[in-house]
C-alpha cells in the first residue's frame, strides 16, 4: 500500500470515529462508557495521520513511493478501495436493533446455568427504592425475578421501559392479539454482544405495534420466571403510556 494511501486511511479512521463520538451516534455500537476511550483514540489517529503527512511532505518520501510503486505494481487503484468501510461508516447510520432484529439474536441468559443443577443458585439482592413504583432496567428486574432469594420483587409495583415485541407466528396468527412483551437490547461491551431480554406483559387492554416504546407500571407474578421455559418473567401491567424512543435504547449488562 502507497503511503499516502495509509496516512489518508488513517486520517479517515480518526475522522470516522470521532464524528460518530461527538455526535452520539457511537450508542448504536458500544456502551456509554467506552465514550471516553472513543475521543482520545480518534484525535490519536487524526494526529498520527497528520503527522505522517507532514513528515512525508518535508521528505518527498509520498512522492518517491508513489513512483516505485506505479512502476513496480501498476496503478494501485484496488488499494483506495480500502477506504470503503470508512466512508459507509460516515454516510450510512444503521438504526439501532430493535424488534426487527429479534429473530436472529438469541435471548439473554439472566445467569450461566449448570447442566447438572435443577435451578440456579439464588442470592439476597439490594433493597429496591422506597418509590412508590421504582423505575428499573428489565435487565435487572429479570435477574431479581430468577436469583433473589430475597424476593424484593413479591407485592412491590415497579415501572420499567422497553420497546413491544412479539412472536413473528403470534403476529402473523393474530395481529390483534394483545399478547406481547416488552424488550431491551442489552449489551456487555458493543453489538456485537447483543442479546435480547423479554419480560411478558399480562392485562394490556390494547394491541400495539412492534418497535413501540411503553413505559409500564406493574406488579411481577412470583414464580413466573421459574414456570417459564425461557425464564421470561411476567408482568401485570397496572398502568402504561407510549413514550419517545431514547437516545441510548441498550441497556448493560452486569
Amino acid at each position: 500500500m502507497k503511503r499516502e494511501t495509509q496516512n489518508l486511511l488513517l486520517l479517515l479512521i480518526g475522522v470516522a470515529v470521532l464524528w460518530i463520538t461527538l455526535d452520539g451516534t457511537y450508542l448504536r455500537y458500544v456502551k456509554p462508557s467506552l465514550h471516553p476511550y472513543l475521543l482520545i483514540s480518534s484525535i490519536g489517529f487524526i494526529l498520527l495521520g497528520l503527522i505522517a503527512i507532514a513528515r512525508d511532505i518535508r521528505r518527498g518520501t509520498a512522492v518517491h513511493d508513489h513512483d516505485h510503486d506505479d512502476h513496480d505494481h501498476g496503478s494501485g487503484r484496488t488499494q483506495w478501495l480500502l477506504l470503503a468501510p470508512v466512508t459507509a461508516l460516515l454516510l450510512i447510520v444503521p438504526p439501532a436493533l430493535g424488534a426487527g432484529a429479534a429473530s436472529t439474536t438469541s435471548p439473554v441468559q439472566a445467569v450461566s446455568r449448570d447442566p447438572a443443577a435443577d435451578e440456579p443458585k439464588q442470592y439476597p439482592f439490594p433493597p429496591l427504592p422506597a418509590d412508590p413504583a421504582p423505575l428499573i432496567p428489565i435487565v435487572d428486574l429479570v435477574d431479581r425475578a430468577l436469583l433473589d432469594s430475597s424476593h424484593s420483587l413479591d407485592g412491590r409495583e415497579v415501572t420499567i421501559r422497553g420497546f413491544v415485541i412479539r412472536p413473528k407466528d403470534l403476529e402473523q396468527r393474530n395481529p390483534d392479539s394483545t399478547e406481547f412483551d416488552l424488550a431491551r437490547v442489552v449489551i456487555t461491551c458493543c453489538v456485537a454482544d447483543a442479546r435480547y431480554v423479554l419480560v411478558h406483559l399480562s392485562g394490556m387492554p390494547e394491541a400495539i405495534a412492534d418497535d413501540t416504546w411503553l413505559e409500564v407500571r406493574g406488579t411481577v407474578q412470583p414464580g413466573s420466571a421459574q414456570r417459564d421455559s425461557d425464564e421470561t418473567p411476567t408482568l401485570a401491567v397496572s398502568d402504561y403510556q407510549r413514550i419517545p424512543k431514547p437516545d441510548s435504547t441498550y441497556e448493560r449488562s452486569h
